[in-house]
């Protein structure tokens, strides 16, 4: 982790928002395969009964090692899905006028729910690229004009 993640922003707590609740990511919408949910869940796909995505978590149907049905709540930071619509989201972003609150909103994400450590080092490493490319192609247009 950077030295970037942990520093306090100029912004409000109140202002700060989950990726789902600012609305960059709608996993709702995703059709999350029951493939997709083996990997995250670290089954075999034939143990997946039913994959329903729901606003903020997605609810799994699994058999159990005895055969029989269970469901849970599932994050999708779990998914694979998460991390790659999440650097998509980043790298949307064409200059700092919407980098900025996403760069805030990732960092709050990062540090107020679980992540598979990958993927937020993942995120994050994206995010300072993407950052500073900006940056760069900013520099670029300014020496240029």
């Amino acid at each position: 982790m950077t030295k970037r993640r942990s520093q306090n922003t100029h912004n409000s707590r109140r202002n700060r928002q989950s990726l789902t609740a600012s609305g960059w990511l709608k996993p709702q919408c995703w059709q999350i395969s029951k493939t997709e949910a083996a990997e995250a869940l670290k089954m075999p796909v034939n143990r997946i009964v039913k994959v329903y995505p729901k606003q903020h978590q997605v609810i799994v149907v699994y058999l159990n090692k005895k055969g029989q049905k269970c469901s849970s709540f599932f994050s999708y930071r779990l998914f694979a899905r998460w991390e790659q619509e999440t650097i998509a989201a980043i790298a949307s972003c064409r200059n700092q006028q919407t980098l900025a609150p996403l760069e805030i909103i990732v960092q709050y994400d990062l540090e107020h729910f679980n992540y598979p450590v990958q993927s937020a080092d993942a995120i994050w490493e994206a995010l300072l690229n993407h950052i500073r490319q900006v940056i760069r192609e900013q520099r670029l247009s300014l020496a240029c004009a």
